[in-house]
């Protein structure tokens, strides 16, 4: 929505959050509001991974004790 350009009229496409659902899912189907979903996982999966296990080790190591 907030890249939409100006048709030639001059109106937007979307009118507001609700409206860009609704039409996102009557033309390309609920399955594209996932677009992006296994990439983005892909990529900070790993990273949350790696860095609550290393706050957890640290947290030991400074005598709080684990969660």
């Amino acid at each position: 929505m907030m890249n939409q350009v100006p048709q030639a009229d001059g109106t937007l496409e979307y009118r507001g959050m609700v409206d860009c659902f609704k039409k996102v899912v009557q033309t390309e189907g609920p399955m594209a509001l996932y677009k992006g979903f296994f990439p983005g996982w892909a990529r900070l999966g790993p990273w949350q991974l790696v860095f609550w296990v290393s706050y957890e080790q640290i947290r030991v190591a400074m005598g709080y004790g684990s969660f």
